[in-house]
């Protein structure tokens, strides 16, 4: 018996039937003398501050992101905290208000709001925190100084 194999003009490493699509690393970092602390017994004096920026500065951006929030690491209760952000980078500021308002609820002791960037290429929307899976590769979190999301908790 005999086999004939053959190649198609889009073999190679990577087919181009694949459809690669090259997708901004964006870093979420808190902002130095900023304090990822929410202190239970005194929100009002809350005032988280990080910056969303490009991990690689002078690549080419994303049309936008929105900055979204998860409350205690479930996926099913992220909202959008800041639509909209097109501009790197961008500096936000977060209040234990906003986050309740945000919520609907009072913050409780020992809760959890991590930010991130939901990230808009084309006509696709890459979400920071996914129902399933992981909304960024190990790759890129293991980067230097990579900020996949900024954590504040009730303390």
């Amino acid at each position: 018996m005999i086999a004939f194999t053959s190649c198609k003009k889009d073999d190679g490493a990577i087919p181009k039937r694949i459809g690669i699509e090259d997708i901004p690393a964006i870093t979420t970092n808190i902002e130095a003398g900023s304090t990822n602390t929410i202190t239970f017994t005194n929100q009002a004096a809350f005032q988280g501050k990080f910056t969303v920026s490009l991990y690689f500065p002078g690549t080419p951006a994303p049309a936008k992101v929105d900055i979204v929030v998860r409350k205690n690491g479930a996926a099913a209760s992220v909202k959008v905290f800041k639509a909209g952000v097109a501009t790197f980078p961008s500096a936000v500021t977060v209040t234990a208000a906003e986050i309740a308002t945000l919520f609907g609820t009072a913050i409780a002791l020992n809760d959890t709001y991590d930010f991130a960037p939901d990230i808009y290429v084309g006509t696709k929307k890459y979400e920071a925190f996914p129902l399933t899976g992981l909304g960024s590769g190990a790759g890129v979190v293991n980067m230097p100084g990579y900020g996949e999301y900024v954590r504040y908790t009730a303390k």
